[in-house]
């Protein structure tokens, strides 16, 4: 049986105690992985939930795809939801959420997803 091992990398943002973990059988595994790495909330802070950040609100839009077939033709692929006015990004059918869950299948092109996520704070004692 191959030995697995862990390698572990901190987040590169000073001060953070973030790490990573990724396991492996052999050195050659770890040739794709950076040896720098951000955790969530240095990586995308605009994203991080906090207390100073208590909101955040993302837009899909439903973007249709289309392949070349063997005549040269475009032939509709289906209709996929990725970030809106970026057609190119757009890469799943579903998209799924607490509460939620948008079938692309069942919308036309065009449509907008608007997906908001709020902390509310309890009062201050």
């Amino acid at each position: 049986m191959t030995r697995r091992r862990t390698y572990t990398r901190p987040c590169a943002a000073a001060g953070c105690r973030e790490t990573s973990q990724i396991e492996y059988t052999a050195r050659r595994d770890l040739d794709t992985v950076s040896p720098t790495w951000n955790c969530r909330k240095h990586d995308k802070p605009d994203e991080y939930l906090s207390p100073a950040n208590p909101g955040q609100t993302a837009v899909l839009e439903l973007h249709p795809k289309y392949r070349t077939d063997m005549h040269g033709q475009s032939v509709l692929l289906g209709n996929y939801w990725g970030p809106e006015g970026e057609p190119d990004k757009a890469h799943h059918g579903i998209v799924s959420g607490p509460g939620f869950w948008a079938d692309a299948k069942n919308f036309p092109p065009g449509t907008r997803l608007t997906v908001t996520a709020t902390v509310e704070l309890p009062p201050a004692p």
